[in-house]
């Protein structure tokens, strides 16, 4: 039996168990330095290769764009921007989780924590890219909501998520009269030590809140880039002064001056996998609350229902989340079952298996807005992604037993240099499993 490696206590024993999982995305780093050498040095002068892009395709079957990724990643993720070692602050996020946030302002990026998962960073990126089709006229034709104008902007931020979120407004309630301290506060607002809501102010635009229960709350407003910083004992006193009465739904009415939504006129939890997720996006508004400019169309028009909400998916809501009003037009509500019980038939073979997952039924979290279809667009269809585990489970097992020896092949492929060890960690699987493939397993690129 080889002797075994002894470690001079807890600190050291980690780091070595560091050094091992974050070999893999060194590499890369490495691998991106490389290619630097050889695109700003004459070291490829006698080999034959024009540049750095014919050398890595020749000899490594690496294409333009996988050059272009490991490049950047170096660019940005380095020492110095230049150098073949990953920055501190960047250990322990993987290939994957860097190569999307290529693609994400500094300002995100830099709040972002190894804790994050892939699927959680696209959701925040997905988030910033629906503000960004909102113009600036848009917005400030949208008015302020009355109540929100003499707040400062953590108070409005806070207001808006515990008017989209009134069952967390009662557990924070509950939890603000029955205890003391901040510790408490954090438990509800950030169980899990991080936390980032998206919230939509009307007026404003997207704020991005970003929770940590060690340091203070970061405001992100998306649109100017600008960022403030809070207390959690600023979070508290205004979470103090909208509980003021024992009655947590009372209170919260006359917060909101609207009725305290039943339990089905709340937007569906979605089930739970693993854990619940550290990003919460933004939520349409409930019916009964418009944006200052409609005051100007007739109220009780039914198209006036239609085109808020057409407006509120402009404005970068999801369309996934269940809209209350559709209660109260019960034929409305038969066309749309109608409309989505055909959409299958679409999507699937007519011979797919009983039982076979099916993601838009099953998996609804995984798939993107366009998949969940509204009244106003039946007939639009767009490609569903989700997870590479979530296809292979979906597809018989010849089929899963070719595609997974195809999609190693270009794993392998794309990890010049690294030891095969690397295919017995854990790391290196859980990326593997929850990287985003099209309905026909191809992987889904984060970087042109």
């Amino acid at each position: 039996m080889d002797e075994l490696i002894n470690y001079n206590g807890y600190e050291e024993f980690k780091q070595a168990v560091n050094r091992v999982l974050n070999r893999t995305v060194e590499d890369f780093v490495l691998t991106g330095y490389l290619l630097k050498q050889a695109r700003d040095t004459d070291i490829l002068q006698g080999s034959g290769y024009a540049d750095e892009k014919e050398f890595a395709w020749s000899e490594y079957k690496l294409d333009a764009s996988q050059v272009s990724r490991y490049i950047k990643i170096n660019d940005k993720f380095s020492e110095g921007g230049y150098s073949p070692k990953l920055q501190d602050q960047y250990q322990g996020f993987g290939y994957a989780k860097l190569a999307l946030m290529l693609t994400l302002p500094e300002e995100v990026v830099e709040e972002l924590t190894p804790a994050y998962s892939k699927t959680e960073i696209q959701a925040v990126k997905e988030e910033i890219e629906e503000e960004e089709k909102i113009t600036d006229i848009e917005v400030i034709l949208e008015g302020q909501k009355e109540e929100q104008k003499d707040l400062g902007n953590l108070e409005k931020a806070l207001h808006q998520i515990f008017h989209d979120e009134p069952e967390l407004y009662k557990t924070m309630h509950e939890t603000v009269r029955t205890t003391c301290g901040t510790k408490y506060l954090q438990e509800v607002l950030a169980p899990d030590g991080d936390k980032i809501y998206s919230i939509r102010i009307q007026g404003i635009g997207r704020i991005m809140l970003y929770m940590h229960e060690s340091k203070d709350i970061t405001l992100h407003m998306v649109r100017s880039g600008e960022k403030e910083f809070y207390s959690w004992d600023d979070a508290l006193s205004y979470c103090a002064m909208i509980t003021d009465s024992d009655d947590a739904e009372k209170t919260w009415e006359e917060v909101y001056g609207e009725e305290f939504p039943k339990k089905e006129e709340i937007a569906p939890v979605q089930p739970k996998k693993r854990k619940e997720s550290k990003v919460v996006k933004a939520k349409p508004e409930r019916s009964g609350t418009k944006p200052a400019d409609s005051q100007t169309k007739q109220p009780d028009a039914p198209t006036n229902k239609e085109e808020n909400n057409e407006e509120k998916e402009e404005n970068g809501t999801p369309r996934s989340v269940s809209i209350p009003a559709m209660e109260k037009e019960p034929k409305k509500t038969e066309e749309a079952t109608e409309v989505k019980t055909e959409i299958p038939q679409e999507k699937h073979d007519e011979t797919q298996i009983p039982g076979q997952t099916e993601l838009t039924k099953d998996f609804p979290e995984y798939c993107p807005p366009d998949m969940n279809i509204s009244e106003e667009q039946p007939e639009e269809v767009k490609g569903a992604y989700a997870t590479r585990r979530l296809y292979i489970s979906s597809v018989d097992a010849d089929t899963a037993a070719e595609y997974m020896g195809k999609a190693m092949e270009k794993a392998i492929r794309n990890m010049p240099g690294v030891s095969f060890g690397v295919l017995t960690k854990e790391s290196f699987w859980k990326e593997f499993f929850e990287t985003e493939v099209d309905r026909n397993g191809a992987e889904i690129e984060c970087v042109n």
